[in-house]
């Protein structure tokens, strides 16, 4: 089900826009979760509740409208006869895409470890309950869901999937999530990292076979935004990038091979871009920053060409430069404007500028081991663009974010760094989760090359099996000898990326989502409690608790509410005398006025334990039995739930 619903809606618009073969299947996922998106915002002003029909009533709509857009843009080609179907190329390209699902997938099970695992986090507070608001609410609007902790807007995109998913499955909430993350990680990401190596190689079967394999040996992602944070929407954001990028560089015209329309492009790059920013607007910011390089290159053809074709070249001169400058200036505004207030970019450098460079050298992220052979790969696509003079916006990608990733994690803190980094909060995770966006192209440069230059000239020189593979085969004994050694070289390639970096990475993901009795967010005591919450706490009952402590979790879990849904949530009036004053009730006069008009019912106590090991107070919902406000209804371990008994409750 989560594999139709991330490609099925794009697939179809895709498909009315004339696009096939592997971009088709590359597009699918991120104009699909714009799509979402863009019906989560649109339902409630209907006042339709979420579900399918509003995603499906949008596709439609999308794809009549490419669907006209396509044919009235290739009407030139209406009479051109189709490309015939290469299916052993086919076959190829498919192959390439399951070898990096099975990579990648591997280790994303092996880090959740069960199907209803999920992340024992500070952040998955928010999203976990985010989902359950969503299905209560039947609205999954960005305008709307942070309404649960007393915000304004947030990008929701992942939350819309997510919440659509369970309704339409029956499933958990955290089984949602997990196979919501499994379906970017290890479909949509190689995907669109394929997409991305066949603007720069061209459409052939090696770029997708290495470029697949690729995808799956970085430890920065997707496996670094599923262990800090944890950052769903970031993951999903950044999961969609290569896709936008390769969008760009197509529309751009910069790609390997020429497109049938640069407005269609254009077209599809808008339609993945509400996706992306409502998945999260610093991915968006990355394509930003990431396309300056080709934008750039492609002004500077045009500038020349321009002031060469006239006879008056300084007036035309100025006319572009004028055009720069307005480029320019639209970027800084929206780089200071569309970021995070900066108060919240707190987070500071952690290493050197020397380690910062070498990382980016290495693949090796923060503090992994270094990535052999995706180093050696990349040093040596850069060293090709570098000594060809081709495509060197491949080359200005990576200086980017290389400047931007050594920035954040070795500059100190100051308007510099803010400046710079502040869109993603000055967190170094966020910036290395984006690495392999730029390293991954140059890799598969690199093991190209070394395929064109050396292994197809001794393939063609001495084939396999000349004189015993039959003439009525399919393939020549050429042919058979690539394809051999390609497996064999394929082979080698995964055996020399699932190395330390990647298992390191999976090792570190995999002790988030272990419950034990020691859990930082919920303990195998706390769930246990928890799952009995529905045949004890009526629904439409209102519990009290320490947020901290893993307690409002009940309210993904159950459906039962909490007064503070989320670690940072604004308190609702009253609750602060709740939590610091509740035991108190019986004598203190201004505790019951505030129980009754929040309507608070039980207690859920899970102890003093937080989540990043502090103490935030909640001491009013301290040994409430024994003040005589409060009676044991159930308890496992030390995980308590109370009935109020004060205050006429």
């Amino acid at each position: 089900m989560a594999i139709g619903l991330f490609f099925i809606p794009g697939a179809i618009v895709a498909w009315a826009s004339r696009v096939r073969g592997m971009a088709l299947f590359a597009m699918a996922p991120a104009i699909t979760v714009s799509i979402v998106a863009v019906s989560a915002l649109l339902a409630p002003v209907a006042n339709v509740k979420w579900s399918l029909l509003p995603v499906a009533v949008v596709t439609i709509l999308i794809a009549a409208v490419a669907f006209a857009a396509s044919t009235w843009l290739l009407k030139k080609d209406a009479g051109r006869e189709p490309r015939p179907v290469n299916w052993w190329a086919g076959a190829g390209h498919a192959a390439a895409v399951t070898a990096a699902a099975v990579l990648i997938s591997r280790r994303l099970i092996g880090a959740f470890g069960r199907p209803e695992a999920f992340s024992q986090t500070f952040d998955n507070v928010f999203h976990l309950n985010a989902v359950r608001y969503i299905q209560d609410t039947g609205s999954g609007s960005s305008f709307t869901v942070s309404s649960m902790t007393g915000g304004g807007f947030y990008p929701s995109a992942w939350h819309d999937v997510v919440a659509l998913l369970a309704d339409l499955t029956g499933a958990s909430i955290p089984v949602a999530v997990n196979v919501t993350n499994l379906v970017v990680g290890s479909l949509a990401w190689p995907l669109g990292c394929i997409f991305l190596a066949h603007k720069l190689l061209g459409n052939r079967v090696v770029v997708s076979a290495v470029a697949g394999i690729l995808a799956a040996g970085f430890g920065a992602f997707p496996l670094l935004l599923l262990d800090f944070g944890v950052l769903y929407p970031n993951f999903l954001g950044n999961a969609l990038l290569p896709t936008a990028l390769g969008l760009g560089l197509q529309a751009l015209g910069l790609a390997h091979q020429e497109s049938r329309s640069r407005w269609i492009d254009c077209l599809l790059l808008f339609a993945v871009l509400p996706g992306i920013t409502l998945a999260h607007p610093s991915s968006t910011m990355a394509l930003l920053a990431l396309m300056v390089p080709p934008l750039v290159l492609v002004w500077a053809r045009a500038t020349a060409k321009i002031v060469r074709g006239t006879r008056r070249p300084w007036a035309r001169l100025g006319g572009m430069v004028a055009l720069l400058a307005l480029g320019v200036a639209g970027l800084a505004v929206a780089w200071q404007t569309i970021r995070p207030p900066e108060v919240a970019a707190f987070w500071p450098p952690v290493e050197t500028t020397g380690q910062a460079i070498g990382e980016v050298l290495t693949a090796s992220g923060i503090g992994r081991p270094v990535a052999w052979a995706i180093m050696a790969l990349s040093i040596a696509g850069l060293v090709s663009l570098l000594v060809r003079r081709t495509q060197l916006w491949a080359v200005g990608m990576y200086l980017v974010m290389a400047g931007l990733f050594v920035v954040v994690t070795s500059f100190p803190f100051g308007p510099v760094r803010t400046f710079f980094t502040g869109v993603w909060y000055n967190d170094p995770p966020r910036l290395a989760s984006l690495l392999p966006v730029v390293i991954l192209p140059l890799a598969a440069v690199g093991a190209v090359r070394c395929w064109d230059t050396w292994i197809l000239p001794l393939a063609a020189k001495y084939p396999l099996g000349k004189n015993v593979v039959p003439a009525r085969w399919p393939v020549g004994p050429a042919a058979l000898t690539v394809g051999v050694v390609g497996l064999i070289l394929a082979g080698l390639l995964v055996g020399g990326t699932q190395q330390d970096n990647v298992r390191e990475a999976a090792i570190s993901a995999s002790a988030r989502y272990r419950m034990t009795n020691d859990s930082p967010l919920i303990s195998l005591d706390e769930m246990a409690l928890i799952s009995r919450l529905p045949q004890e706490v009526p629904e439409g009952a209102t519990m009290a608790g320490n947020p901290w402590n893993g307690s409002a979790l009940a309210y993904a879990f159950t459906g039962r509410k909490l007064l503070q849904l989320h670690l940072l949530s604004a308190l609702p009036d009253g609750a602060e005398q709740v939590f610091t004053h509740l035991n108190a009730a019986n004598s203190d006069p201004t505790v019951c006025p505030a129980v009754r008009r929040l309507n608070v019912d039980y207690v859920l106590d899970f102890g003093h334990r937080e989540v990043h090991g502090g103490d935030n107070g909640f001491k009013g919902l301290d040994n409430l039995e024994a003040s005589g406000v409060a009676t044991l209804v159930d308890s496992q371990g030390q995980a308590k739930l109370y009935k109020l008994t004060a205050c006429g409750q």
